[in-house]
């Protein structure tokens, strides 16, 4: 009896744990929007590198450019502009010094944010959440189009050490991004389990399905390409990259 009890008390400890480590991914505290909305959300960041403090996180979201497209898991080889029609510049970091005292946007050539990242001061306990506040402005899902719901995929690196590529391990960063593009920020995982995502579904009461959709809609879902990763991932100061070394 005794030792059934004491198998028991393992298994559930177990489960627990396995439980909890799902839920210490870094993700979106609102996950789900409805499209022509503004939210405002946070990045929750799970937990540190093992017992290493988190000092800073880099977030990135996919451009729209030359991102990778599919509908119905069907590769599209068409422009985002089929789905919807105001992505580029609707992420915008809302400034905080509760986490992190410094903070910048991560613009492309034009000046669209493609996301942000934040980080110094005091570090982030490794066994406590931080939330990384921002903002998700209108996103216009395309009237006349069959699309149903758009996820985008969420790129983001969690940072405990300061180190050039070479020096990347579960020590020093934890990657939530990811695990097939082939760029060093690459989560190092047998699923592509890693980004967080954010899913704008289609009001279709205030935006309904053309009937020539036979009211359904298609899935459709975002990821950045390795480029636009090697590109936005690191993070700069004022210009300067201090991250990766």
């Amino acid at each position: 009896m005794y030792k059934k009890l004491i198998t028991g008390s393992i298994t559930a400890a177990v489960i627990t744990a396995m439980g909890s480590n799902v839920l210490a991914h870094t993700r979106l505290e609102v996950p789900q929007i409805a499209d022509n909305t503004r939210v405002t959300n946070n990045v929750i960041i799970g937990h540190g590198c093992g017992e290493i403090n988190v000092i800073g996180t880099s977030v990135v979201f996919p451009d729209g450019v030359d991102s990778i497209i599919t509908v119905d898991g069907q590769p599209h080889t068409g422009p985002l502009t089929d789905f919807v029609d105001n992505w580029g510049n609707l992420i915008k970091k809302n400034y905080s010094k509760e986490v992190f005292t410094h903070q910048q946007s991560k613009t492309d050539a034009n000046g669209n944010v493609l996301g942000f990242w934040a980080g110094g001061g005091d570090s982030l306990p490794h066994d406590m959440n931080g939330y990384i506040a921002f903002r998700v402005g209108p996103v216009t899902l395309k009237a006349d189009s069959c699309v149903a719901s758009v996820k985008f995929y969420v790129s983001i690196a969690d940072i405990c050490e300061i180190t050039p590529t070479s020096g990347f391990n579960e020590n020093t960063v934890n990657f939530w991004t990811h695990n097939n593009l082939g760029t060093p920020y690459d989560r190092v995982s047998t699923t592509d389990d890693g980004p967080a995502s954010l899913t704008v579904v289609r009001d279709t009461t205030a935006n309904p399905l053309p009937e020539s959709c036979g009211g359904t809609g298609v899935a459709v879902e975002v990821k950045p390409s390795a480029a636009q990763i090697n590109r936005d991932m690191p993070i700069k100061l004022d210009g300067a990259q201090v991250w990766p070394q």
